[in-house]
């Protein structure tokens, strides 16, 4: 009987080291991102409706626009993002502002507030990004 307790015993600090061992550590997440770092071109990979968004509203920007997920978005330092696709010669020009809180204030033109944006990751290859109705933005970086 003592043998069979010892054997589970083992078993299961077997168990527990091994999962120690290979679970995924969570990866620090740094808050204070610098400017610099959004500048240069950037593919929107998708969209993920939130909690307080209408899947009505996102279907909509879908439908008015079928190559939403196509476009390219260049990054300038002086607070201007070029929007085209990748074939296209014709290009849109928006503008940005980088915000103390660490979100980008998107201004289309003619808007003067613009819309805010929440950097929730921001590093060498990949931006994300919230809205204020929390539909999540994911963009991959262009090499």
């Amino acid at each position: 009987m003592k043998k069979i307790i010892l054997a589970v015993i083992v078993v299961a600090a077997t168990g527990g080291i091994t999962y120690y061992l290979f679970q995924n550590k969570k990866q620090t997440v740094i808050s204070d991102f610098q400017q610099a770092q959004i500048l240069g071109k950037w593919r929107m990979e998708f969209l993920k409706e939130g909690k307080d968004s209408a899947s009505l509203l996102v279907g909509i920007i879908g439908m008015l626009d079928s190559n939403l997920m196509k476009y390219d978005y260049d990054f300038r330092k002086e607070g201007m993002v070029i929007k085209f696709l990748k074939d296209s010669v014709r290009k849109d020009t928006t503008n940005y502002e980088w915000t103390k809180e660490n979100c980008i204030i998107w201004k289309e033109p003619g808007d003067s507030t613009g819309e805010s944006l929440m950097v929730n990751v921001l590093n060498r290859d990949s931006l994300v990004v919230t809205t204020r109705d929390s539909t999540t933005i994911y963009f991959k970086k262009i090499k």
